[in-house]
């Protein structure tokens, strides 16, 4: 064991975290190391030192600041919420994608204008994605074994 990982043992003992069973080997260390036992003193001493500073909490002002910014930069929850007509936001937003990639769209998605405004029926939009959606059935079961592959083939003698 070298001075480093007892001086680790040091510090877990001072926080009242060090291991039963290393109590016995830290206090034989200490006992044959002058070194450590410097550590251990200076070690005492910060901690003393830490003890008598006054507790200090933030104030309400500075308190209000941080959760102001907290909340800025925490992301928006996801809506989840649409309802039966959507406009050009909404959809990405229900899309999940980029306004910009609904905008490539825009020809094939079914929508209808409404007092100039580009408007999208949520029945419609989930039509047309079930329609363009692809679906994968192979022609015939999987067993895990290609055809037709000759690195594949399985050949049994007797």
């Amino acid at each position: 064991m070298n001075c480093d990982t007892y001086a680790e043992w040091l510090s877990a003992q001072l926080d009242g975290e060090l291991a039963a069973e290393h109590v016995v080997e830290l206090n034989a260390h200490l006992a044959t190391c002058e070194s450590c036992r410097e550590t251990q003193r200076i070690m005492r001493g910060l901690a003393a030192d830490i003890q008598g500073l006054p507790r200090l909490a933030p104030t309400d002002r500075s308190t209000l600041a941080i959760n102001v910014a907290i909340h800025h930069l925490a992301p928006k929850p996801r809506r989840v919420d649409f309802g039966p007509v959507m406009d050009v936001e909404e959809l990405a937003e229900f899309l999940r994608v980029p306004l910009e990639t609904v905008g490539h769209y825009l020809d094939d998605l079914p929508s209808f204008e409404l007092g100039g405004k580009l408007l999208f029926r949520r029945s419609s939009v989930e039509r047309w994605i079930e329609g363009r959606e692809h679906r994968f059935e192979p022609e015939e079961p999987f067993d895990g074994i290609p055809k037709n592959d000759p690195y594949c083939q399985i050949t049994v003698t007797r």
